[in-house]
């Protein structure tokens, strides 16, 4: 989970079009070639705003299992500034079960008064098959931040 808020010199309706244009942002990055190039999809709405990462062009398919990483947020202007605010988020539906199962079981440890190696092995499991999920957040976070710093050296 990653907070995010910047802000550009620019209006709003520029920023979400750069947002967009993927090409231009990732215009000098360079990504490793088996895992695939990262490609944003933008959704806005009234103000609020929604972008998901997908990997085009890897070895695997990327299926973004349960939701898979993106971020949530609000576009705002003020005074010829716009404001993205936001969190990105990587399966919170996935994560928001994990935590109650691992809850659970140390619940239960402390009320046997034993020991259980269950809840290590649920949370190797977890770091294990959302690894390359987990990475994408940064994907997305330096996205948006390599966007608002076009937008505002352009000025």
């Amino acid at each position: 989970m990653k907070f995010v808020k910047v802000k550009a010199d620019t209006s709003k309706e520029e920023m979400i079009n750069l947002l967009a244009d993927n090409n231009r942002v990732n215009e000098k990055v360079r990504f490793d070639d088996k895992r695939g190039k990262p490609h944003m999809k933008i959704k806005e709405k009234n103000g609020k705003i929604r972008i998901t990462c997908e990997m085009m062009g890897g070895v695997t398919k990327d299926n973004g299992f349960i939701v898979g990483s993106f971020f949530w947020g609000k576009i705002k202007e003020n005074n010829g500034t716009a404001t993205l605010s936001g969190i990105i988020l990587t399966a919170p539906v996935y994560h928001f079960i994990f935590l109650l199962l691992m809850g659970f079981f140390v619940v239960q440890c402390i009320i046997n008064k034993g020991f259980s190696i269950i809840p290590i092995f649920l949370l190797l499991f977890d770091i294990l098959l959302f690894k390359d999920e987990f990475k994408k957040q940064g994907y997305i976070y330096r996205y948006i931040y390599r966007a608002a710093h076009i937008l505002n050296r352009q000025k």
